[in-house]
């Protein structure tokens, strides 16, 4: 297998994707482009003399190298002749024939995988849809596929992660190699390994060129059923994305926003030109693929779920109910009391025996809807309003990631930020 595999590296490290792609067209595999009669190579259609003198040298050095840091970094390898390679992306116009994942091997083809792009250079409109319809979309049982990079990408991973995900990421550059070199960026990418996969053409190692994106782009909206714009200017690459899914015969989805936001441009003249569906909830996307989402319903009841539940009043002691009496009998002038509601009335799902007008928040199902370290802060403010130094004590964790915890779910609107440095929980932005 290894031996097979080398001779796909070999061809896919000589040659740009759109001349290696003609070369396996040409031949049936690597393997024959290999060991075939340099003078077959000029019969290959558009290629250039410098590209056949490329197939010429038969070193496999590069080739072994990438295998030994894949097999150090528990990167696996997908050629185009692989059963588990997806078959969304066999059909594209110039297919990847390596495909290096980092993380867990998800069913693509039977996923309804949901592409999200937006601007780099993001509103906090846009940041805050991107998180939320990430969020709802992960929830709903769809995968989204995104970028690592700033902007919307990066909310949208950050939603979907919240939402437990799992999620995928299709990089430019390699699986090994985070968006920006920081201890944050190396973090970010062991974790969107660990809840979902990493995805890439280029070999572990590249760095994230520009001149890579537009495979990138191909890549990732091939291997979705849709695309989901979230704001984009009008010379933004989100255009460029949107343009790519449309040529695929890909659904195409943009959300509206005021007609004079600059950062909206893009996305509003899609619209306009009826080249994306207009969409306000998660929901609207859903419903279309519902034909993927056999798991929906399962995937919803494993969110957590925050219920806000008032402890009524104790209720008073009343006379036991009259039997009713003989017609000829006379009617008992004392009418009873109206009963008060009871503990379990109100609430079926826990009694209570605190006192009057308490409050308490419960936590069901803690598997889905928050990540660990957000359901940890959480559980943290449920006391009542704590500053971050109060936080950092209570939770064991570090200044950094208690402030972008915070950060997040204050976009939610799940937490707020009093006077004093002082954050509080919001009961009805959590249900």
């Amino acid at each position: 297998m290894l031996t097979s595999v080398k001779y796909w590296l070999w061809l896919t490290s000589r040659l740009d994707p759109a001349a290696a792609w003609q070369v396996f067209c040409h031949f049936g595999s690597p393997e024959k482009a290999y060991f075939s009669d340099p003078g077959e190579y000029s019969r290959i259609e558009g290629l250039s003399p410098q590209q056949q003198k490329l197939l010429e040298d038969k070193s496999v050095t590069y080739a072994e190298q990438i295998l030994a840091r894949c097999d150090s970094r528990n990167i696996r390898i997908l050629t185009f002749s692989d059963t588990d390679f997806p078959e969304r992306l066999r059909n594209i116009e110039v297919p990847p024939l390596v495909l290096y994942l980092r993380g867990r091997m998800l069913r693509f083809d039977d996923r309804a995988v949901i592409a999200m792009a937006g601007t780099r250079k993001a509103t906090l409109y846009g940041t805050q849809t991107a998180y939320t319809f990430a969020k709802e979309l992960t929830r709903g049982g769809a995968l989204v596929a995104t970028g690592i990079v700033a902007g919307c990408d990066a909310s949208a991973l950050q939603g979907a992660l919240s939402a437990g995900g799992p999620l995928v990421c299709v990089v430019a550059g390699g699986v090994d190699v985070p968006y920006t070199d920081t201890p944050a960026g190396h973090s970010l990418l062991e974790e969107i390994a660990g809840r979902g996969a990493v995805l890439s053409e280029a070999p572990p190692g590249t760095g994230h060129k520009g001149a890579l994106f537009r495979r990138r782009n191909a890549i990732l909206t091939g291997l979705s059923v849709g695309l989901l714009c979230i704001e984009a200017g009008s010379r933004s690459g989100t255009l460029g994305v949107a343009e790519l899914a449309n040529e695929q015969g890909k659904e195409v989805f943009a959300i509206p926003a005021n007609l004079g936001a600059k950062a909206s441009l893009g996305t509003n003249d899609l619209l306009r030109q009826g080249l994306a569906r207009p969409v306000l909830t998660a929901e609207d996307i859903l419903s279309h693929f519902s034909y993927l989402l056999p798991r929906a319903q399962a995937a919803q009841a494993d969110c957590t779920r925050w219920r806000l539940v008032r402890c009524p009043a104790a209720p008073e002691k009343r006379a036991p109910k009259a039997q009713p009496e003989p017609e000829s009998a006379p009617a008992d002038p004392a009418p009873d009391k109206a009963p008060s509601a009871s503990v379990s009335e109100i609430s079926p799902e826990k009694k209570v025996d605190t006192g009057r007008d308490s409050g308490y928040i419960e936590l069901l199902d803690a598997s889905g809807r928050w990540s660990e370290q957000e359901r940890t802060l959480l559980k943290a403010l449920v006391p009542g309003p704590a500053t971050v130094e109060t936080l950092i004590a209570a939770t064991g964790s570090s200044a950094g990631l208690v402030a972008a915890t915070l950060t997040m779910l204050a976009v939610t609107g799940a937490v707020r930020e009093l006077p004093g440095g002082r954050f509080q929980l919001v009961p009805e932005e959590l249900a």
